[in-house]
């Protein structure tokens, strides 16, 4: 392109030249992409509505129209980048202060911000975030001056390092184990302000999609400062629940804490769409009393001294034995409900991996007792 003109009467920069002095990710779909999402799609709805005429409970429990219809709408937007945008600025707006002039940030936790007028359904131009190993190994100074900054003032000097979080994770010296610890908690209360605050959560937290951003204040005495701030990447995949799914999870989680799957299970029961446990003598009572099985075995996993640790319960694993326990007994399924049990159990290992002594209950209590808000990025 031309290089742009600067404006003669105050000499300030316009966008594009600005834009070409700062790093940025430049996303691009695959040529055609959208034609072949859109003939598989094809094929799974055609597939799922020969299964639903099935005069089967168990299929229709399954719900595999509405899953079909669900995974559809989670596709479509893969295909279209503007629907990215969005969703990273709906994150940055749950996650930031409302005064957009303030840049601090009311948590340790940032997404990337689109570049205004550099995205369509084909590109999204963000912020970059980056990874050491993407630099050119040729070409060190230039790689460094991307994903390491350093600024010296009178008084201070200021280093600034981003690096993908599974770095941290082979970390077992005394000092690394604190940084763990440290990014475990924000981490963990993230998810569960997504789910339980906000109900928009990014479902492809895998390690690939989170950075760690780490500014280092040095004094002139020698005096060390250091800051992390967690960004997550690629915000495509995003999913809300129902209010019946997201009050059932939320009791779900209060029937751990306080041991009393029973009740979980009959307002489950009582909410869904579908069921087949009316239909049947004792059904109801059996399929509470599943509940409050699986919910007294992970309750009981508790460590006698450290409590509902990563650790010692498995979250991911207790909300799969929930679905399947649903299958069996003829619930129906929210089918956004799977994209969250996947994106707990990925997450939820990464904290565990992180810090496997973080309290669950300690950070869990205030959104499921529902006095975390819901704005702000307020834990």
């Amino acid at each position: 392109h031309q290089q742009p003109q600067d404006s003669e009467e105050d000499g300030s920069e316009t966008q594009e030249r600005r834009l070409r002095r700062k790093p940025v990710a430049v996303k691009v779909l695959h040529p055609n992409i959208a034609h072949s999402v859109e003939r598989d799609l094809t094929f799974m709805k055609r597939a799922a509505a020969l299964l639903d005429t099935l005069p089967f409970d168990n299929i229709k429990c399954l719900s595999l129209s509405r899953a079909v219809a669900n995974f559809e709408t989670i596709m479509d937007r893969q295909v279209d980048l503007r629907i990215e945008s969005e969703n990273l600025i709906r994150f940055r707006s749950n996650f930031y202060t409302k005064n957009e002039n303030d840049k601090r940030k009311t948590v340790e936790l940032a997404f990337p911000k689109p570049v205004p007028g550099f995205v369509s359904t084909n590109v999204l131009v963000e912020d970059l975030i980056a990874n050491d190993n993407l630099c050119n190994e040729h070409d060190e100074d230039a790689a460094a001056s991307l994903w390491n900054t350093t600024t010296t003032t009178n008084d201070a000097t200021t280093t600034t390092t981003t690096t993908p979080i599974s770095a941290f994770l082979s970390d077992t010296t005394p000092q690394g184990m604190q940084t763990r610890k440290e990014l475990a908690g924000p981490l963990l209360s993230a998810f569960l302000k997504m789910i339980f605050g906000d109900n928009f959560v990014h479902c492809d937290l895998h390690p690939g999609n989170v950075y760690v951003q780490t500014t280092t204040n040095t004094t002139e005495h020698g005096e060390m400062e250091k800051r992390h701030v967690i960004y997550f990447l690629d915000a495509g995949i995003a999913a809300s629940l129902s209010p019946q799914s997201q009050r059932n999870l939320r009791d779900l989680f209060k029937a751990v804490v306080f041991n009393d799957g029973e009740t979980a299970g009959r307002l489950m029961v009582e909410r869904a769409r579908y069921e087949t446990c009316t239909q049947k003598i004792g059904g109801v009572d059996a399929f509470a009393k599943g509940m409050s099985e699986i919910v007294s075995e992970f309750h009981n996993r508790r460590n006698n001294n450290t409590g509902l640790t990563l650790g010692a319960v498995k979250i991911g694993s207790l909300l799969a034995r929930v679905l399947d326990l649903c299958r069996v007994h003829g619930v129906e399924i929210d089918p956004s409900m799977v994209s969250i049990v996947i994106s707990t159990v990925v997450l939820e290992g990464l904290g565990r991996s992180l810090e496997p002594d973080l309290n669950l209950i300690d950070f869990a209590i205030p959104f499921i007792l529902g006095r975390s808000g819901t704005g702000g990025g307020q834990f």
